[in-house]
């Protein structure tokens, strides 16, 4: 996947976010990052190591950082039931998306995130304050535009010094008021902040069914293990793709409807719009944490943790494998650092990516 990314031709209607992040993928664990030279102390082969570029957008990253950000979201899992809440936005809206991301995204974090607090906080649902982690995410299954936010939400909140457990294990709060809620908060905000983008929005759209999917999570741990593969890569994986060349790439999905797996063949530069058109705006964070569990109310956050009696438990580092140290040759984690391999540097012979 990542190879193939490399020899496409950047488009012309492309924005400065995707052309660095085309940029960044053709020069990952290439001469131009530089590197590092290896000998195996078992087999005595010498391998070359490229630096990674570490974008986001990048098909070959990110794969360490989602396994520590996997790591530390369950270490801080409560010991309540916990709801998967999905926020998703009518198609008319899409295009306002693709003009403003920057905006929109952050109006959909936002809104989305006060309509919860504004329905948790009514006494006969719940009455208290929520603390959760929400995820953006802007693709559908076949690579189209369909933004949407995920929250992890535990089943409970905070009121006052008491800690408030939800109604039922089943059911957190009504979806069809949160849609409600969401759909004229999210006007009145874009109102508030670009009247002209808002004014290109069909009217319609604020009066039809907006959809809000609550669902139970059990204890927390699969749901975070789900969204972890959105937090650190864009859209597709190398697992997807079935055949790609200069002219049409086929990948892999599975059909929402029938859940049955399916495959879907695009022309290379349509592919490649729809990649791109997943890369964040440059500084816009995919993961925000909200009420109790934003980082600036550590004091409630250890509130909670205190009322729910979470256990404190020390545990030894789980030191991982360090997989670029192991020999392509032997397979064993014999190698050893002899060298430095400047940037721009030519390609040695037998070069092996880390």
């Amino acid at each position: 996947m990542a190879d193939w990314l490399a020899q496409q031709p950047i488009p012309e209607r492309s924005t400065p976010a995707q052309r660095r992040a085309l940029a960044a993928i053709r020069r990952c664990r290439t001469p131009e990052l530089g590197g590092h030279v290896y000998r195996c102390t078992d087999c005595t082969r010498t391998n070359f190591a490229y630096h990674s570029c570490n974008h986001r957008a990048c098909p070959r990253c990110g794969g360490a950082g989602t396994a520590a950000w996997t790591a530390r979201q369950e270490a801080r899992l409560l010991p309540v039931g916990y709801f998967l809440v999905t926020f998703t936005v009518p198609a008319e809206l899409r295009p306002a998306f693709t003009a403003r991301p920057e905006l929109m995204h952050d109006l959909l974090f936002a809104e989305s995130a006060a309509a919860l607090q504004q329905l948790a906080a009514v006494p006969r649902l719940l009455g208290a304050e929520l603390g959760f982690v929400g995820v953006l995410h802007t693709w559908g299954r076949q690579l189209q535009h369909h933004p949407h936010v995920h929250f992890v939400v535990p089943g409970g909140g905070l009121r006052g010094r008491q800690w408030i457990a939800a109604r039922q294990a089943d059911w957190l709060l009504p979806v069809a008021k949160l849609a409600a809620v969401f759909r004229s908060r999210l006007e009145g905000a874009l109102r508030a902040s670009a009247p002209a983008l808002h004014a290109s929005v069909p009217a319609g759209t604020w009066r039809g069914r907006w959809v809000v999917h609550s669902q139970p999570a059990g204890s927390g741990a699969n749901v975070v293990r789900y969204l972890a593969r959105y937090v650190g890569r864009t859209a597709i994986s190398d697992e997807r793709i079935v055949a790609a060349d200069d002219q049409a790439v086929t990948f892999c999905y599975t059909d929402s409807a029938t859940q049955q797996k399916q495959q879907c063949t695009l022309g290379a530069a349509e592919f490649l719009r729809r990649y791109l058109q997943h890369v964040l705006p440059p500084g816009q964070h995919r993961v925000r944490y909200f009420g109790w569990m934003h980082p600036a109310a550590k004091a409630r956050r250890l509130l909670v943790e205190t009322l729910l009696a979470v256990p404190i438990v020390i545990t030894a580092p789980l030191v991982q494998p360090q997989w670029h140290l192991r020999c392509p040759h032997c397979e064993r984690f014999t190698l050893t650092r002899v060298g430095s391999l400047p940037r721009q540097a030519r390609a040695p012979p037998l070069c092996a990516a880390a």
